[in-house]
């Protein structure tokens, strides 16, 4: 049995890219001399002293998220899984969560459908249940993770996350898998952990600072973390990003990025941006006000079901992609679609603070 499951079981998996993984780190620069008796020792200059304890920027999320499960011919239930409460929403295929300081999306892999015993739509829901879980772990001060607060690593809590869902679905005889996407602020860093074709995106000053990349084994079949999947979290991308205020992250499933293109997805942010921009004063900059991250999203999202469900000749990221595969495809790509849209803004308590 094939380890990994394709998207369209019709694709051919030809010429399987393996990707290196993109990790980056922050090694801190750290320097001493050591003596028995320290004669070498050097005092520290008191304003660099200062300059060394002053503390970072703290910030959190304002967001928004919208989401619209695609026509099936064969309609899937949209489940409650009352099990699994702490995600906030599961549309489709889809689920995903928000918070202050972190957001996630999951696609469950459609290819199971015709597998028995298979649930895509319960596997990503799993996951992103137990990655919210993992992030309140952070703030439960009986719990050791409250002291690792400022080293929260998405990759470590995906896996955590992933390990967890593997004993759920095993327990439940579920099968199935799914790609997912987890971001989580600390101060002023955003560390991103990605796997298979969800993406992230962060614009600032109406420009592109980061845009993920796809994890794909060929065409139109993702990196997958599920039962039967060689991919694991550690395989997945791994960035560290410094981020400012109003900076604008979108988070979403292939839904958004195979119908839209970034030139759409930056179009679209600039126009809502310029009607929340208002004129400084002579000498000083435009200032940004009250911005939507709600209906920013929706924006997103109703345009790129839009295009999803369009029959007409529409270019499309998904359509240049399986021409450039020799495959034949007109109008937009039907699927689950789930919108995260999450603006930068300042914390108004401490540095320290956990969550709102």
């Amino acid at each position: 049995m094939l380890s990994t499951i394709h998207r369209k079981t019709a694709a051919t998996a030809t010429n399987v890219l393996k990707r290196s993984i993109s990790k980056t780190a922050a090694p801190s620069a750290l320097s001493s001399v050591q003596d028995n008796h320290f004669e070498y020792t050097k005092s520290l200059p008191m304003f660099d002293f200062f300059a060394q304890t002053k503390p970072k920027p703290s910030f959190k999320f304002g967001h928004g998220a919208t989401g619209f499960a695609k026509r099936r011919a064969n309609q899937v239930a949209i489940h409650t899984f009352n099990s699994y409460t702490s995600v906030g929403a599961q549309i489709g295929e889809d689920a995903y969560f928000r918070r202050s300081d972190a957001i996630g999306v999951a696609d469950g892999i459609g290819g199971w459908s015709n597998t028995e015993g298979s649930d895509s739509a319960l596997y990503s829901t799993q996951l992103m249940h137990y990655a919210n879980l993992e992030m309140d772990r952070f703030e439960d001060i009986e719990d050791p993770l409250f002291f690792d607060y400022n080293d929260a690593n998405p990759v470590e809590i995906l896996q955590r996350s992933y390990d967890k869902s593997l004993v759920a679905a095993k327990k439940n005889n579920i099968l199935g898998s799914t790609t997912a996407c987890l971001a989580v602020l600390r101060h002023d860093e955003l560390r991103v952990a990605n796997i298979g074709d969800c993406g992230i995106s962060i614009i600032r000053n109406n420009q592109y600072i980061f845009r993920s990349e796809e994890q794909q084994h060929a065409f139109n079949f993702p990196y997958q973390l599920g039962i039967q999947s060689r991919d694991q979290p550690s395989h997945a991308q791994s960035f560290t990003i410094k981020v400012q205020k109003n900076d604008i992250v979108i988070m979403g499933t292939d839904g958004l990025y195979d119908n839209l293109f970034d030139r759409d997805i930056l179009d679209l942010v600039r126009a809502h941006v310029d009607a929340h921009t208002i004129p400084g004063a002579p000498g000083r900059p435009p200032r940004i006000s009250n911005l939507q991250p709600q209906t920013l999203s929706d924006i997103l999202g109703n345009t790129a079901k839009e295009i999803s469900e369009s029959k007409h000749r529409v270019d499309t990221p998904f359509q240049r992609r399986a021409m450039e595969e020799g495959f034949l495809m007109e109008g937009g790509k039907p699927d689950d679609i789930s919108v995260i849209v999450a603006v930068v803004k300042d914390c108004e308590d401490s540095p320290d603070r956990r969550s709102d």
